[in-house]
């Protein structure tokens, strides 16, 4: 059964809250530009992709730990279960690896598109004692990206294989562009009995119960006032749920919905594949 959803004022607060992050990300694309103006370089100020990538890791290496500390249900319980070899998609500045455990972590790949972040993010594997273990790999989710990547650091070939025993995803598949292929690529590098772990945001279940047409009804206004583009690309309304579940053939589903009243619910738990 789900909780109940917390007192007026805390829904209020939690349903302003993009609104807060919108304009945290509007200042951070404002100081990207003029950096590069001021700095003449127009070959990044007209690529769309590296802007917007320097854009999101302004702001996320400013605001990217205190984002991080406000995370759903047992995230943090079911990371530090993570083991064996490990791809750690989209892991920004490295504000979640403390959630880690590197003990029983043989080796993880960092996949960040974001260049600007990587220097935080080797410091940050560092200082949760990964020794030289947290590989830090520069390339999207998408599998022409992916798997090009992860064959140049000699994980793979250039055809894909089934490699890891778990892939982690936090915040990250809102944001993927083709979220289905995506996913399916991800399916496709896991072993047999390796974990899709999650803790993504996705569209608010409105037509169930512990939803609210209310919360549905913001994410299209926030869609509207320019969410995706100020956000990198992040969507409030995938079903990210549909998706990892029609991804491929899996033993085991275990996923629970967090603050489904909110503008900004989410899913939490990990699939297995067969």
């Amino acid at each position: 059964m789900a909780p109940p959803p917390p007192p007026l004022g805390q829904r209020l607060l939690g349903h302003l809250r993009p609104m807060i992050l919108i304009l945290l990300m509007a200042q951070a694309w404002s100081v990207t530009i003029l950096t590069l103006l001021l700095k003449l370089d127009l070959r990044t100020l007209f690529t769309y992709d590296t802007l917007r990538h320097k854009a999101f890791g302004r702001m996320w290496a400013k605001y990217g730990d205190l984002m991080s500390r406000e995370m759903p249900l047992n995230t943090a319980a079911l990371l530090a279960t993570v083991r064996g070899t490990v791809l750690d998609l989209g892991p920004g500045s490295g504000s979640q690896l403390y959630q880690f455990t590197p003990g029983q972590i043989d080796v993880a790949y960092g996949v960040e598109p974001a260049v600007d972040l990587h220097v935080l993010l080797r410091a940050a594997a560092e200082k949760r004692g990964f020794e030289g273990r947290y590989k830090v790999v520069t390339a999207g989710a998408e599998p022409e990206s992916l798997v090009p990547a992860l064959a140049r650091e000699g994980v793979i070939g250039e055809g894909g294989a089934e490699v890891f025993d778990e892939i982690v995803c936090v915040r990250v598949l809102c944001g993927v562009p083709r979220q289905e292929e995506v996913v399916k690529g991800l399916y496709r590098l896991l072993k047999p009995g390796g974990r899709l772990v999650v803790s993504e945001h996705v569209v608010n279940p409105w037509r169930l119960k512990e939803g609210s047409i209310v919360a549905r009804g913001l994410q299209i206004g926030y869609h509207l006032l320019g969410w995706k583009f100020w956000a990198g690309g992040c969507c409030m309304d995938r079903d990210t749920e549909k998706s990892l579940k029609e991804a491929g053939s899996w033993s085991k589903i275990a996923l629970e919905r967090s603050q489904s009243w909110a503008v900004i619910p989410h899913i939490v738990g990990y699939l297995v594949k067969a």
